[in-house]
């Protein structure tokens, strides 16, 4: 199971599909960063594609 590598809590595949780095690895979970933050990141990627 895909785990956040700051807190260590459980994230889905769809999740770390998403959001996490090149290579699965997630830093940064729903559970220890504000929600703005992910969407910055899911906006910037959007654009980039």
């Amino acid at each position: 199971m895909p785990r956040c590598k700051n807190c260590g809590e459980h994230v889905s595949e769809r999740f770390k599909r998403v959001f996490g780095i090149e290579d699965g690895r997630v830093y940064a979970c729903p559970n220890c960063s504000p929600n703005a933050g992910i969407e910055e990141v899911s906006r910037d990627r959007s654009e980039s594609e």
